[in-house]
C-alpha cells in the first residue's frame, strides 16, 4: 500500500486554479497525501475537469454564469525517489508536463471555452523529502511552476498564466489503527506568485489545506483504499495593479477563499485513482466542482 501511495503524491502537479487563477489546483490530491513511497521510478497520467456555472461575491450573492465555465488539465508526471537519505528523509524530485484549455483570466473577467488544447505552466519540485512511522509519515518540499504557456495578458483565450510559481509543502497521513488501515492526511501549501508578464498584475498568493479520511480494503489486485477527501483555500496577500492612466492608483482585488468535498477511491493497488469534488461556501470566487482520473505505477 506504501508504494502504491506515491501515486497520490504525484498529483501534487497542478496547473492553474480558476476561482483565482493560479498556479496552483485543488483536486489533484486526496488520500494519503502525507505519505511518500519507498525508492522506485514512478510515472502517472491523468486528466482533471473543473466546470462552474457561477461566481459568489464576498458578500455571498450569487452571480450566473452564461454559458458556464468549463477547464480541463491533462498531463503525465514522473517521480523518482532516490535511496538518498537527507535529514533522515527520503529524497525524490518530481516534475509535470501538462497541457490544458484556455485558463480563467480574472483580469478580462472572462475566459474562452473555445480555445483548443496547448501546452501550460509546467511543475518542478527539485526537492521532497518523505519520513515513515508506525502511525504517522511526514513529507516536506518545495516547488516550482514555470510559465511555459502561452499567454498575453486582458486576453481570454491563453493557455498559460504569464507568471512564476514557487510552491513550499508540507504534510502527514496519520494512521488511525495500528493496523494502518484506517488514515487521515493533510496537506499544507503556500504558494508565491510573481508578477504577471509584461505587466505590474501581480496574483494573490494563496493557502491552501488538502486531504481526507480513508480506509483501505481488499488484498489482491483491486485492494485500494476508499473515503472523503476536500480542500480549502484562502486567499493570504492582495491581488494588486498598478495603473498609470489617466491616473495613478493601485488597485488591490478581492480576498477569495474556495472550498471542495466529494469522495475518493483508488484500487489496482494504487494505480487507479478516481475523485469528485463539490464546490462550496466560495467567496470572491467561482463555485466550482472538479473530477480527477488518474492511472500510474512504477516503471
Amino acid at each position: 500500500m506504501r508504494r502504491a501511495a506515491i501515486l497520490s503524491l504525484l498529483a501534487l502537479v497542478p496547473a492553474c486554479l480558476a476561482n483565482a487563477q493560479q498556479n496552483f489546483v485543488p483536486g489533484f490530491a486526496g488520500l494519503k497525501i502525507g505519505t511518500m513511497a519507498p525508492p522506485a521510478l514512478y510515472a502517472a497520467a491523468f486528466y482533471w475537469n473543473l466546470s462552474g456555472g457561477s461566481y459568489v461575491t464576498g458578500g455571498g450573492n450569487t452571480i450566473a454564469l452564461h454559458p458556464g465555465l468549463t477547464e480541463q488539465l491533462a498531463g503525465v508526471s514522473v517521480q523518482w525517489v532516490t535511496k538518498t537519505k537527507i535529514l533522515g528523509g527520503d529524497y525524490a524530485l518530481t516534475a509535470s508536463f501538462l497541457g490544458s484549455t484556455a485558463r480563467t483570466q480574472l483580469d478580462s473577467i472572462g475566459v474562452n471555452n473555445n480555445v483548443p488544447w496547448g501546452i501550460t505552466s509546467t511543475y518542478v519540485q527539485p526537492i521532497a523529502l518523505g519520513w515513515h512511522g508506525k502511525r504517522a509519515d511526514f513529507t516536506v518540499g518545495y516547488a516550482v511552476y514555470l510559465p511555459t504557456g502561452s499567454y498575453t495578458f486582458n486576453q481570454n483565450s491563453n493557455n498559460g498564466l504569464g507568471m512564476w510559481t514557487q510552491e513550499i509543502t508540507a504534510g502527514t497521513t496519520l494512521y488511525l489503527t495500528s493496523s494502518q488501515s484506517i488514515h487521515f492526511a493533510l496537506m499544507a501549501y503556500y504558494d508565491i506568485n510573481s508578477a504577471k508578464k509584461d505587466t505590474t498584475y501581480r496574483q494573490s498568493n494563496p493557502f491552501t489545506l488538502q486531504g481526507g479520511l480513508g480506509v483501505n480494503f481488499g488484498s489482491k489486485l483491486l485492494a485500494g483504499w476508499a473515503g472523503i477527501v476536500g480542500y480549502a483555500q484562502w486567499t493570504a496577500s492582495a491581488t494588486t495593479y498598478r495603473i498609470t492612466s489617466p491616473a495613478p492608483a493601485t488597485l488591490t482585488g478581492p480576498y477569495a477563499q474556495a472550498y471542495g468535498v466529494g469522495p475518493e477511491i483508488t484500487t489496482l493497488q494504487g494505480a487507479l485513482t478516481l475523485r469528485y469534488l463539490w464546490g462550496v461556501g466560495a467567496k470572491s470566487a467561482l463555485q466550482s466542482n472538479i473530477f480527477f482520473v488518474q492511472f500510474g505505477m512504477p516503471i
